[in-house]
């Protein structure tokens, strides 16, 4: 199965000293500008929670896996965790994970896995650490999961995010 539209000829067919964005309706330089601006402000919002790297997680599972990396890799793969990559690393939100039980929080993989964060990791982070309209005082939903006994609200939450 071949190729039938070749993405880049509408730029090479330009005239001559013409820029990129007169080829670009001006609406869609906007929206993605808009949409550049909410994913930088949503990612900044991310990196101001504490995070684990993949060795971290290994040690707060007590893991004895000899390659450190392979427990959060695991979870990471089946859903059960959020995790991005940076810079060649993979990063991983503490609040799932509890050092006592050296466990991933169980309501924590289980709405992980309902939004899909094996798929969409960012989005899925963004939404545990937003402010939730169901929570006084601007918390969210990555506020309750340490505080235990807050699973049915959590979930709620998460369903009711599902349902718009």
């Amino acid at each position: 199965m071949g190729i039938d539209h070749d993405p880049g000829a509408e730029l090479r067919a330009l005239p001559d000293g013409a820029s990129v964005a007169s080829a670009v309706p001006a609406h869609v330089m906007t929206e993605s500008i808009a949409r550049a601006r909410i994913e930088t402000t949503a990612r900044q919002a991310i990196f101001e929670h504490p995070h684990l790297e993949a060795s971290d997680v290994a040690d707060v599972l007590r893991s004895r896996d000899s390659n450190r990396h392979s427990p959060a890799s695991r979870l990471r793969e089946r859903g059960d965790v959020v995790g991005y990559e940076i810079g060649g690393r993979y990063l991983y939100p503490s609040f799932q994970f509890d050092t006592a039980t050296a466990k991933v929080r169980p309501v924590v993989a289980e709405i992980n896995q309902l939004l899909n964060a094996k798929h969409d990791p960012w989005g899925v982070s963004s939404w545990w650490i937003s402010p939730s309209g169901w929570l006084p005082d601007g918390r969210s939903p990555a506020d309750l999961a340490p505080e235990g006994g807050q699973d049915d609200r959590i979930r709620a939450i998460a369903h009711d995010l599902l349902a718009d």
